[in-house]
């Protein structure tokens, strides 16, 4: 388990980090300057970080599935809550800061990519999490995912739920059917990207993934649905979808070994840690760089690679930095504080 864990922190770490150079390459005027000169890695970076996310889905998928594997789940509503409240609290303050970087940074910077002023409704839908189902334009880049990663876990759960008087056959086979009817059809549409169907084909692999150890029957299911996939692939061939299935079938047949913990490996482990507070915070640091490519008048593109790089080193000091001191706190205090409030209901009761 110790080398599943350091699998797993890599594919987190490098994923983010794509991520991240993606955002820069997308969003921000130094990526313009950077294109006269390197114009084929930015595209890249543009074209293809995105693609990072796919990984994040399988490896919250194998980690879901590692927290209700063997398990009864009786009270699907209880694990969804508790979800939530894991998500959510980080995920407003990083809306807050991230809100407070634009209102700084708004006359300097004139571009389309640049959230609105927030409303008190706006805001809100983000609380919920309904901020695309309601037709809200999103705070942050990395809203979207915090909403699917909800909807995602749901289903998990209320899958083990619905199956839990029975053996684990049927909860594999039921996700391995939302995995095939995601990929044969749901992701082939973009109508569905606000939907956990547009995404459970990758999230279901990494379920599967992780299932897959547990007996001979789920890995035969785990690589039935990788055929399944090659055969979506063959049919309408999408990216994501093969990088999802790569992941997957990594996390599958990478064998298990000793592990000796170096400093590196430790420090490994606290950015893959920190990755959800990277990827909520990394949009409100590029949203000050731009602030300040802006008043400085620069266009050097060499100067503006080392402001690039030193905004990605500020991104990733942060989220380290906001994952200790507040992240860990905040989610210490939200857990305690809603046990007392489970204790006092069920003692009402």
């Amino acid at each position: 388990m110790l080398e599943r864990s350091l699998t797993v922190d890599v594919l987190k770490v490098v994923a983010a980090q794509f991520i991240v150079w993606h955002h820069f390459s997308a969003y921000g005027p130094m990526a313009d300057t950077m294109t006269l000169v390197w114009p084929q890695l930015m595209e890249w970076l543009y074209r293809y970080g995105r693609l990072a996310v796919q990984v994040f889905l399988v490896v919250g998928g194998y980690l879901a599935a590692q927290s209700v594997m063997n398990k009864t789940v009786t009270h699907p509503l209880t694990r969804i809550v508790k979800r939530y409240l894991r998500l959510v609290p980080f995920f407003l303050l990083a809306l807050a800061l991230i809100t407070l970087a634009v209102a700084v940074s708004r006359n300097a910077i004139h571009a389309n990519w640049l959230p609105s002023e927030p409303t008190v409704w706006q805001f809100l839908a983000h609380a919920l999490l309904l901020q695309d189902l309601l037709g809200f334009e999103a705070l942050s880049s990395g809203a979207w995912y915090v909403a699917i990663d909800l909807q995602l876990y749901a289903l998990l759960v209320v899958l083990c739920h619905l199956f839990h008087g029975s053996n684990n056959r049927q909860v594999s086979v039921a996700v391995a059917l939302l995995c095939v009817a995601s990929m044969w059809h749901f992701n082939r549409s973009d109508d569905w990207d606000m939907w956990a169907i547009y995404f459970v084909g990758a999230y279901g692999l990494g379920v599967l993934a992780a299932w897959a150890k547990r007996s001979t029957f789920d890995k035969q299911v785990f690589w039935l649905t990788a055929l399944l996939a090659v055969g979506a692939l063959w049919v309408e061939y999408r990216t994501r979808l093969s990088l999802a299935l790569v992941t997957a079938v990594w996390l599958v047949i990478k064998p298990k070994g000793q592990v000796h913990w170096t400093p590196f490996k430790r420090l490994l482990h606290r950015l893959s840690n920190s990755a959800y507070v990277l990827f909520l915070t990394h949009f409100g640091v590029i949203v000050l760089i731009s602030d300040m490519w802006n008043k400085s008048h620069f266009y050097d593109p060499y100067l503006a690679l080392g402001l690039t790089v030193f905004g990605w080193l500020c991104c990733v000091g942060l989220g380290l930095f906001m994952h200790e001191k507040a992240e860990i706190p905040m989610h210490h205090w939200v857990s305690q504080k809603s046990k007392q409030l489970m204790s006092r209901l069920m003692t009402r009761a």
